[in-house]
């Protein structure tokens, strides 16, 4: 129970999903897609940029504190020897931290601190671990930077070697923070430049991505209305012309199938209507005749019984096409023995050649056994035969062969009867298509047995061909997979 009720939620919002795709715009969605890649674009270029650059100020402060510690600890040398005037020195030490900017603090042996430039913490003491690590000497230096300052820390070792002193040079970050807000209002102005850019790039993008979609639709809207044809492809992007290519033989095709369909309905008008029209004549010639021999009743209704038997046919072989047109899934496949098959389909059809004295012979290579409908195979293999029975010469022949491979079967079927015309012979598997209209009828074909035929062989997976040369025969070649695969 619980988990139909998650499906039935899932698949809400699956629905819910796909209703919102069809109200939105694509040239929306592509549009706000951009925006929001340069939106993501930009704040990432501006943060990096800003790290960089203010990691370069960190690092040239921290390289400008490094090079200045050796001209203080020349200083507080000069202090400790007492070479120069203290004052002097000490006010070289203040010059120092102005123009740095800085705090300078010394510490001298006792952990007092000896100079204060901003006079804070003079002679006061001070415990630090970096600062006792460094006048111990575990230590060379030390530089630490906080959110608001940088702080470096060296000894301070005389002439002798000896470390007297820890300076300390401090420096404020402020600065670097005003400049932080400066460069960020810089960017953000250049931001937004750049979005006004990407504005301008994305509409003119989404407009170019539905621009081939609105020329298909436009053009689509027109043919719905009844201005049938082919859509034009010039302008459009290979993928949109690639897409506009297929439709165009899908119309094709479409409109081939429509002129085949009125075409059948009127084949089939037609040729329903001859038998009745020929049963029409002859009871009208019996009717207005008067004292009629018995003989010549016989004749007619002889005649009528001929129609009717034309008319059945012609209708058992429209319903057999119905159900050929179905396609795989109206076949009852089962395992046949195509030899048996072979032999019973020609012991059924001799008599009928016989009575033409057409010699009909069968040749088998192999033993072989596939996967098919054996009545409706039965039907496509037996319209092969009796076309080349009814189409060939008195004292003719009809080979058949049977062969097969690791994967496929094959019949051929040759004849030696009057041949197809070679501008007739693409047309052949078309419905109620005679290449001779009155040698058909005279034969008493209906013109469906090859579509038939065609119809099966196609239903099978297979493949069906025709070589044929007039006066010198026609030859059908049938290939059908032994494995049925749906």
């Amino acid at each position: 129970m619980e988990k139909s009720k998650d499906e039935n939620v899932e698949n809400k919002n699956k629905n819910i999903w796909r209703n919102s795709r069809r109200r939105i715009s694509l040239q929306v969605v592509i549009f706000v897609m951009i925006m929001a890649g340069f939106y993501l674009i930009s704040i990432s270029m501006k943060t990096v940029l800003l790290q960089l650059m203010l990691n370069q100020r960190y690092s040239d402060c921290e390289t400008l504190l490094q090079e200045n510690a050796k001209n203080l600890e020349y200083l507080i040398n000069d202090i400790n020897s007492e070479t120069e005037g203290t004052s002097k020195t000490f006010h070289g030490m203040n010059t120092l931290a102005y123009s740095l900017s800085a705090r300078v603090m010394i510490v001298d042996t006792d952990y007092r601190v000896a100079y204060d430039s901003f006079r804070l913490l003079k002679d006061t003491y001070i415990m630090n671990n970096d600062i006792y690590e460094i006048m111990k000497g575990d230590r060379d230096e030390r530089l630490v930077r906080e959110q608001s300052y940088i702080e470096y820390m060296f000894p301070v070792v005389n002439r002798e070697g000896y470390i007297d002193d820890v300076a300390v040079i401090a420096v404020s970050l402020e600065s670097m923070e005003n400049e932080r807000g400066y460069l960020s209002y810089r960017a953000n102005i250049l931001i937004c430049i750049f979005m006004v850019i990407g504005v301008l790039t994305a509409f003119f993008i989404s407009y170019m991505a539905v621009r081939d979609t609105r020329k298909i639709k436009s053009q689509l809207v027109n043919m719905k209305d009844g201005f049938l044809g082919q859509i034009s492809s010039d302008g459009l992007w290979r993928e949109a012309g690639s897409v506009v290519d297929n439709m165009n033989g899908i119309f094709a095709k479409s409109q081939l199938l429509e002129e085949s369909r009125q075409e059948f309905v009127s084949n089939v008008s037609h040729e329903l209507k001859t038998p009745i029209t020929s049963m029409k004549v002859l009871s009208e010639s019996i009717l207005m005749q008067d004292n009629v021999p018995v003989e010549m009743y016989r004749e007619f209704m002889n005649d009528i019984v001929l129609e009717i038997d034309r008319e059945a046919q012609i209708i058992s072989d429209l319903l057999t096409l119905v159900k050929t047109d179905k396609g795989s899934d109206s076949l009852n496949i089962e395992r046949v023995d195509i030899n048996e098959l072979m032999e019973v389909i020609l012991k059924r059809l001799t008599p009928l050649a016989e009575k033409r004295s057409i010699e009909i012979t069968f040749e088998s290579f192999r033993e072989v056994e596939a996967d098919i409908d054996k009545v409706k195979f039965t039907l496509a293999i037996s319209n092969l035969i009796e076309n080349g029975i009814k189409y060939n010469v008195d004292g003719g022949w009809i080979r058949v062969s049977l062969n097969a491979d690791h994967k496929n079967l094959y019949i051929k079927v040759a004849d030696s009867g009057v041949g197809i015309p070679e501008d007739c012979v693409e047309h052949i598997f078309e419905r109620f298509y005679r290449v001779d209209k009155a040698r058909s009828r005279d034969t008493g074909g209906t013109g469906l047995g090859l579509a038939i035929s065609k119809n099966i062989i196609v239903m099978h997976k297979g493949i069906i061909n025709v070589y044929s040369e007039p006066g010198k025969g026609t030859t059908f070649t049938v290939r059908v997979p032994m494995n049925y695969v749906k």
